[in-house]
């Protein structure tokens, strides 16, 4: 029986030694189909030398399990009977399963403890193609429904897929004293662009959404009672080079997103944001971190701006000691929300044991939200600022999810905010 050592053992001592690849063999494949796997291991016969075949071969198995034709795979390398410098790629292989069921209890992102029940099927015809489904329940009376599918364009080294959704959500938004009833299907395409340098979306967005104002809410929020549709192009492209996006010690993120509405549908808008973080070492293992979050919303084609469309801001994922969604304009206790909002954080982390897991932190957040009737969102900006700062502890959950348990007091604030001073929690994955 063959002997096979680690990769590193040959990395970069055998750059000079020239190689022939004979053959790639596959080992516990049954379902895969044959075009899926030339396309992945094509390029391994171009491997000019010893190194490069090994690279190449980790490459190849790590690109066959992220786009979904596998769960698992290693590749081993042997030589050949035909020469010394002749060598065999096998692939060991583990397939996905026939179906994967679970279930979870998590938060939303609205703070609201739900219970999810989830199936799915990764590479159900052979060539990386998935479907999901998924059901979810709050306690708050929220539930959505989801189903999605998507397909990677394989080849060598390619990150790019299409896919697309059919959902159906029942949501409270107790900002807004009212309730949404949304049906949609979404289109995506998610590739690369200059290599790997750049990431890009595009969705295609169309629903039809139910608004139901609850009982004692202003009249701002009841006129926009009742069905609208809306039909949008959202166009993403970002750079991401954090070691961990749910809470990262180095690296950057930058990401602009525009979206279109009012080809077809009521809403007619056209929506701006940029996302910028950046994380850097400090001393004794603690690390800065910094965010910055813009969102500008124009109405267009004359119409009103529906709530749901409207820039809002305020909670324990971004401006901290506040409430949710609850800065800019408000009514009797009903936030009307807006069309630009900004806001920026900075933050020391310190971890404490588990240390990839547990952080302390302190923090200082600032942000405001520009009314509709304003001339200047930048004036807005500049002259109203909120302001708050606290302390606590961040739990990220096996990659997943991230709690934060803080104590924040408002520096400022205007008459109209909700704020919420002394301890705030908050769970789910975009923190700024």
């Amino acid at each position: 029986m063959a002997s096979f050592q680690r990769a590193d053992v040959l990395l970069g001592k055998c750059g000079s030694e020239p190689s022939v690849l004979e053959a790639v063999n596959f080992h516990g494949v049954s379902k895969t189909k044959h075009d899926a796997l030339v396309k992945e291991v094509s390029e391994l016969y171009n491997s000019r030398n010893l190194d490069e075949l090994v690279r190449n071969s980790f490459l190849a198995a790590k690109h066959m399990q992220e786009v979904g034709l596998f769960d698992g795979c290693t590749a081993l390398i042997d030589t050949s009977k035909r020469g010394p410098k002749s060598y065999v790629v096998n692939f060991v292989a583990k397939e996905p399963t026939a179906m994967t069921l679970g279930a979870k209890v998590g938060m939303t992102t609205s703070g609201d403890a739900d219970a999810c029940l989830t199936g799915g099927k990764q590479s159900f015809d052979g060539r990386g193609e998935s479907v999901d489904l998924s059901y979810s329940k709050t306690i708050r009376g929220g539930h959505s429904f989801n189903v999605s599918a998507a397909k990677p364009v394989l080849g060598w080294q390619k990150y790019s897929n299409y896919g697309g959704s059919v959902f159906r959500n029942f949501e409270t938004l107790r900002w807004n004293k009212a309730e949404v009833t949304e049906n949609g299907i979404v289109l995506r395409y998610n590739g690369q662009l200059f290599g790997k340098l750049i990431r890009h979306s595009l969705n295609v967005n169309n629903l039809w959404r139910t608004f139901h104002p609850r009982s004692g809410c202003p009249f701002k929020v009841r006129e926009h009672a009742g069905h609208s549709t809306k039909f949008s192009i959202e166009n993403t492209v970002g750079i991401d080079t954090r070691d961990r996006a749910i809470l990262a010690s180095k690296g950057y993120l930058a990401k602009f997103t525009q979206e279109h509405a009012g080809l077809i549908g009521d809403a007619s808008f056209i929506r701006y944001q940029v996302d910028l973080q950046a994380s850097a070492p400090l001393f004794l293992g603690s690390f800065l971190s910094a965010s910055l979050l813009a969102n500008v919303v124009h109405p267009t084609a004359g119409k009103t701006l529906h709530l749901l469309d409207r820039a809002y801001l305020g909670g324990p994922h971004d401006l901290r000691g506040f409430d949710l969604r609850s800065l800019g304009p408000r009514e009797k206790g009903a936030s009307l929300g807006g069309s630009a909002a900004f806001a920026v954080a900075a933050h020391i982390y310190r971890p404490l044991v588990p240390a990839d897991m547990l952080f302390l932190h302190g923090f200082v957040t600032a942000g405001t939200v520009s009314s509709l009737q304003s001339r200047s969102w930048v004036s807005d900006v500049l002259e109203t600022p909120r302001v708050s700062a606290g302390v606590g502890v961040s739990f990220i959950f096996k990659n997943l999810i991230r709690f934060e348990l803080n104590y924040v007091v408002p520096i400022r604030s205007a008459a109209s905010d909700a704020t919420v001073s002394g301890v705030q929690f908050g769970a789910g994955l975009n923190f700024l």
